[in-house]
């Protein structure tokens, strides 16, 4: 088999809005870490699969049509072969499809051009190699669907089930050494150490230690069903000691938290490499992308007007802009259904990749794992 891998910044060069820090009308003043662009491409003699990771909140399938038809056209791989992923970092810069009437189309535009050319990088560095991989238990998460009066809530629940699987991908080049690792694993990057700032969050700083602890790697971080889970360190203990069941979560985190739990992960990647338990992947590449049409219960105006009203003066609620887009003059264009994109890559018999859009629980795995 052969891989190439790429890394391009996409830290904007303009002020513009963060994805999702309370206020979507305020420009970032400050960056603490840039936001990247990472690639990579395996391909097995026959079939190429590109797999490119994004410290982005969210963002449409548009992009990701783009980039699979550059790559088609200009590398003749499939366009089912090309996977798009957001690390889901809430302080990285606004995109398209989240940040509605937010995003920045100069900065769509560098987005495009960073993820061609760091495509780019990714095939013209093509080497011989292998790629091994494994799976651990992680704690490093811990379920945001508390039960409350019987219902569910936004808060910490130690009992409720996540997804612990922290899978780690080694690629080494034919002298071994390692060249690129991915990791995939479920966990909301919210730690909001700087809402005023940019920043790629713990996925980030992850792949930035991984690279600095092997020399000539390019790391990639793939998050994986984390809509339900939020890192433990964000519990604020003393609230769930004192009973205390609604909201109680730290406010005072700050980059060293990051870091810890970066750290923490990064420890337990090179501990696993260090004791060598991994399958080498015999790559045998098949693709398909599909989308499934989903109906949508319906909810008449009023009921948006009434949201509206509610988080008026409710600034740090992220579905604040969608209401009031929705109760003013938005109603109309709601549309009956949506398209949940989905794609599979076959790397092994053994091995696949699967990908939904939007932003899957716990459950949704299950229910592509059994089938």
């Amino acid at each position: 088999m052969r891989f190439g891998t790429g890394k391009d910044i996409i830290t904007p060069v303009a002020p513009m809005n963060v994805a999702c820090n309370g206020n979507f009308d305020k420009h970032f003043v400050w960056v603490h870490d840039d936001v990247y662009v990472r690639c990579l491409v395996l391909d097995d003699g026959k079939d190429k699969a590109v797999l490119m990771a994004f410290d982005l909140l969210f963002h449409d399938h548009v992009l990701n049509d783009q980039v699979a038809a550059y790559a088609h056209e200009k590398y003749g791989i499939k366009p089912d072969g090309v996977t798009l992923s957001y690390s889901h970092a809430h302080t990285a810069p606004a995109a398209r499809g989240y940040n509605r009437d937010h995003h920045d189309d100069a900065y769509e535009e560098l987005l495009l051009a960073r993820a061609k050319a760091c495509l780019d990088r990714a095939m013209c560095s093509m080497v011989e190699g292998t790629l091994e991989y494994t799976t651990f238990d992680a704690d490093f998460n811990i379920s945001r669907r508390g039960n409350v009066d019987g219902k569910f809530g936004n808060i910490p629940d130690y009992t409720y089930p996540r997804d612990r699987e922290f899978w780690v991908f080694c690629l080494r080049d034919q002298n071994k050494n390692i060249r690129s690792i991915v990791t995939n694993y479920a966990c909301h990057p919210v730690f909001y150490p700087a809402k005023d700032g940019i920043s790629a969050e713990f996925p980030g700083r992850l792949c930035q230690l991984l690279d600095t602890k092997y020399y000539g790697c390019t790391s990639l971080f793939f998050q994986s069903t984390a809509g339900d889970v939020r890192p433990r360190t964000t519990v604020d203990t003393k609230k769930m000691a004192a009973g205390v069941r609604t909201w109680p979560w730290r406010p005072d985190t700050d980059f060293n938290d990051v870091n810890n739990l970066a750290q923490a992960m990064c420890d337990a990647v090179t501990s696993l490499i260090a004791c060598g338990d991994f399958k080498e992947a015999a790559l045998s590449i098949a693709s398909d992308a599909f989308a499934i049409e989903l109906p949508m219960e319906g909810r008449p105006l009023a009921y948006f007007v009434e949201k509206m009203q509610e988080m008026e003066k409710n600034a740090d609620n992220p579905n604040r802009v969608n209401a009031f887009y929705i109760a003013q003059g938005g109603y109309d264009s709601l549309a009956d259904s949506l398209f949940l994109q989905c794609q599979t890559i076959r790397l092994t018999e053994d091995l696949y990749i699967a990908t939904v859009g939007g932003e899957p629980c716990f459950g949704v795995k299950n229910a592509v794992k059994k089938a």
